[in-house]
């Protein structure tokens, strides 16, 4: 086999590696797109942390908003909602407090995932 010969069943390979993890992406991703983003026990917990006052203004709003049918979660995490900006300042504020934190969970999150053979 000459080298270019190599060179191209290399690429053939990389190839058919590639759009077997390119489907498996393209798998998961329609898994995630089918769930809703939010759980009704989580729905409903924002809904209580809002009532009960312990979440902060625009987050309360936010929900608020959710509530009574005037924006849908899915809106507002997909940035078609008007009231996205309530969302964005919580997380800012959120990331800014506890970005450490944040940090060290996402790690621990891979380390898990690629410990079951899922590498994000």
């Amino acid at each position: 086999m000459t080298r270019e010969e190599e060179i191209l069943a290399e690429l053939a390979k990389a190839r058919s590696e590639f759009n077997v993890a390119q489907a498996d992406l393209r798998s998961h991703l329609d898994k995630m797109r089918a769930r809703p983003l939010l759980s009704d026990d989580e729905r409903k917990a924002l809904e209580e942390l809002a009532e009960k006052g312990r979440l902060d203004d625009d987050m309360t709003a936010l929900v608020k908003k959710v509530k009574d049918g005037e924006d849908t979660w899915e809106a507002v995490f997909s940035g078609e909602s008007p009231h996205g900006q309530l969302l964005h300042e919580n997380l800012s504020q959120l990331i800014a407090a506890h970005g450490l934190e944040i940090a060290e969970a996402w790690e621990d999150l891979l380390d898990e995932e690629e410990e079951k053979g899922n590498y994000l």
